[in-house]
């Protein structure tokens, strides 16, 4: 697969949560890392739906791996897209109980996504033909706050909006915004979370069916469901039990796709 002739796609990972090795399978698989671990995607887009830290035992060594392959990609106009995911956010919240790291090697961590999102290169939301990726879901209610913000409401102009509310937050410390609650089914104060806390059940039920198709991580599942009855595509698989990841081809085909578990990760 890596060395066939192929247009442009989209390769979706969900939630890694420090198992480097298996992340290492699927890049591997979908033809984006070389054996040295290089970029080697061309003008591939790689999305990572966040949550990379906490749980399994290499969370920095995943975050540099995506620090360095995102860097390369840009050179070979290629694109990876970093996400946040609520392990992320606590992070930058300075909740480090659920980092996994000691408080000084946490707060490193959060001073340096600090500067990545600012950067540009960690982000909310992001939109690739006609889907919609964030980390755990725009419900009903997020999206009638959007629908009456922007004029057109397509999984574009929402990722901006969502990407300009969550850098200006973080810039300022102000976490006020709806993206940001949490459920009460999370021990929150609202019915529904935002885009970083929604439970898969809850933003299903939130909707009647949503009006753009998501693409969630957060809530794990056996395994990836391309069902268009409520329009939401859930990829979290958790990568400790199962290599799987979802691939948007250049006309926009969504297609699940499985790794051998005796391939080697380099």
């Amino acid at each position: 697969m890596q060395n066939e002739k192929r247009g442009k796609r989209v390769v979706v990972v969900g939630d890694v949560h420090g198992q480097f090795d298996p992340f290492v399978k699927i890049l591997r698989h979908a033809g984006l890392v070389d054996e040295g671990l290089n970029w080697c995607g061309v003008h591939d887009r790689l999305i990572q739906m966040g949550d990379i830290f906490d749980r399994g035992p290499f969370s920095r060594k995943v975050d540099d791996l995506l620090d360095k392959i995102q860097k390369q990609a840009a050179l070979s106009s290629g694109e990876v897209v970093r996400l946040v995911g609520n392990h992320e956010l606590e992070l930058l919240l300075s909740n480090f109980v659920i980092s996994g790291f000691g408080v000084e090697e946490a707060k490193l961590v959060r001073d340096k996504l600090v500067r990545q999102v600012l950067d540009g290169e960690l982000r909310a939301a992001c939109a690739y033909k006609g889907f919609l990726f964030t980390h755990a879901g725009v419900t009903r209610k997020l999206y009638k706050i959007f629908q009456m913000q922007l004029d057109d409401p397509t999984p574009g102009n929402m990722a901006v909006l969502i990407n300009l509310i969550f850098k200006e937050s973080i810039k300022h410390q102000f976490f006020k915004h709806p993206i940001f609650n949490i459920s009460i089914s999370r021990k929150g104060t609202d019915r529904f979370g935002g885009i970083f806390w929604e439970d898969l059940e809850d933003l299903v039920a939130s909707f009647p069916k949503s009006p753009v198709v998501q693409v969630v991580g957060h809530t794990q599942v056996d395994r990836i469901i391309l069902d268009r009855t409520a329009n939401i595509i859930p990829v979290d698989v958790g990568l400790h039990r199962k290599l799987q990841y979802l691939v948007i081809h250049e006309d926009g085909r969504p297609e699940i796709m499985d790794v051998p578990d005796n391939k080697p990760a380099a």
